[in-house]
């Protein structure tokens, strides 16, 4: 069967749920659809979608006189016709864009698929990136797919390009070569340093939102006197929090300093954005109670633990069960705010409903294997250190996600772990249930954590240890949220009249 695109358009839902619906009712055998335009809706775009061939079959036919004239040997063809396939089974169903936008990292990141799901020998390898390089230039016309760039980055080369590699452990790092090159510049230094991804979108929005208040001038072409002036603006015009403002400056200099080069002058009198001194939200034990009463499943556990054990949101859902120690009834925290490990409690109420969550998370897992997945995103390139631990139920999330998503980094689809808004949305809706005025949140469950602790008589210090605080500063907030800065009291007014 044909799929002619001359003169049709399709959307990318269309193509989405055809590829997907496709690929689950084969069972596993490979539907190849070829389905050329991929959003395509601009008339110029249309125009150079229309030269390329209009069907899988057409190609395939063009392709069989380029394999002659480059030589390939007779019993090879085959075979390169079959990498072809699979390439584009994977671009429709992994990169979800049309063919005009294929760049070399595209590429990569496919035969990096091939190696991780069926682990073929280098030979093969070599062959499907010749077959797909081949393919590429010279029936569809992508004269910049360059074979050379492909193989320097899968050896994690630097070469010419921005896609490089991280030095540290070999694993190539994949930018958005659809993306202005500072852009990507950025992109793959906060990649390489490993930066939290959350970070990465932010630094980038700042920097995008820094270029268009300069009317899209090259931020690499900018100095102090731009920053300043982008600084102020947020502070005078915007009125942004001092927070807010610091993120910006941070994303800045990162940018200028240890990417582009850029020495930042005296910035000391820039107008900086008031910072306000509040004191966090806390619940009575009773108010917790009466939320946690109007909370059911993954969310109540959740939040039970937030409470039970000053975790932070991203801690409890980032929680991978390697790290319930059952034994010792404690709770390892491994990907922390400033990346150190610390032990807090495993409250004894919530042990053996965890342990049921465990094991679901367990069936889940196996599941996936099944199904040829099942391999759990993993921190600094361990996956490449201990190629089995991605797929080993001790690194899986104790708090699974309902369906797989794909890695933004890496383009795999992987389980990743339970949203932050599921929870966040349902402790909204409890405290309102409640009848709680205050505006209680989840990280209001860690405050409570933090207060009740040092209320029912615990050392700053050890409050300190569990909540994962670098300065007891920090933690001394909650002796002011008691009302006892050091010293213990009470009111005047109590002293000297009685309530009528």
């Amino acid at each position: 069967m044909q799929f002619p695109i001359e003169n049709v358009c399709f959307s990318v839902g269309l193509i989405r749920i055809t590829s997907y619906a496709a690929y689950i009712l084969s069972g596993g055998i490979r539907v190849l659809i070829w389905g050329f335009a991929m959003t395509e809706t601009v008339d110029d775009d249309h125009q150079k979608e229309s030269s390329l061939p209009g069907s899988l079959t057409e190609a395939i036919q063009l392709f069989e006189p380029v394999m002659v004239r480059r030589n390939v040997p007779a019993r090879a063809r085959e075979h390169f016709v079959r990498w072809v396939k699979k390439f584009n089974e994977f671009r429709v169903i992994r990169i979800r864009r049309s063919f005009r936008t294929i760049v070399n990292g595209d590429v990569v990141d496919f035969l990096q698929d091939q190696k991780i799901r069926f682990s073929p020998p280098d030979w093969q390898s070599r062959q499907a990136q010749e077959s797909v390089v081949l393919f590429l230039r010279n029936v569809i016309g992508l004269e910049e797919i360059d074979a050379r760039r492909v193989t320097d980055l899968l050896r994690g080369g630097d070469g010419s390009s921005v896609n490089g590699s991280d030095e540290s452990n070999n694993v190539p790092v994949i930018v958005d070569e659809t993306r202005p090159e500072w852009y990507q510049l950025v992109q793959r230094s906060l990649r390489t340093q490993h930066y939290a991804l959350a970070t990465e979108e932010a630094y980038l929005e700042w920097l995008e939102r820094f270029v268009r208040f300069h009317d899209d001038k090259d931020p690499r072409e900018t100095g102090t006197d731009e920053v300043r002036a982008f600084l102020e603006h947020l502070a005078l015009e915007r009125n942004v929090a001092a927070s807010t403002q610091n993120q910006a400056f941070s994303a800045l200099l990162f940018a200028c300093s240890a990417v582009f080069g850029t020495e930042l002058g005296n910035l000391s009198d820039t107008h900086r954005a008031r910072g306000d001194k509040r004191l966090p939200v806390v619940l009575t034990t009773t108010e917790v109670d009466h939320v946690l009463d109007n909370l059911k499943g993954l969310p109540l556990m959740i939040a039970q633990l937030l409470y039970g054990s000053g975790l932070r949101l991203k801690e409890a859902l980032r929680l991978r069960i390697k790290d319930v120690d059952v034994g010792y009834g404690q709770i390892v925290v491994r990907d922390t705010k400033g990346n150190e490990d610390r032990v807090t409690y495993l409250p004894e109420t919530l042990r053996d409903e965890l342990m049921e969550q465990v094991e679901k998370a367990k069936s889940v897992h196996a599941r996936d294997l099944a199904e040829g997945h099942g391999r759990v995103w993993l921190p600094f390139a361990l996956a490449t250190k201990y190629p089995n631990a991605e797929v080993e139920p001790g690194w899986q999330y104790v708090f699974p996600a309902a369906k797989l998503s794909v890695d933004p980094r890496t383009r795999i689809p992987r389980r990743h772990h339970l949203g932050e808004s599921t929870v966040q949305k349902a402790v909204k809706r409890a405290v309102a249930a409640a009848g709680i005025t205050k505006p209680a949140t989840c990280h209001s469950l860690r405050h409570s954590f933090a207060t009740h602790s040092i209320e029912a008589g615990a050392d700053i210090r050890t409050v300190q240890e569990l909540l994962g605080h670098k300065d007891v500063s920090t933690t001394m907030i909650y002796t002011h949220v008691l009302n006892r800065p050091g010293v213990s009291g009470c009111s005047p007014l109590d002293r000297h009249r009685k309530p009528h």
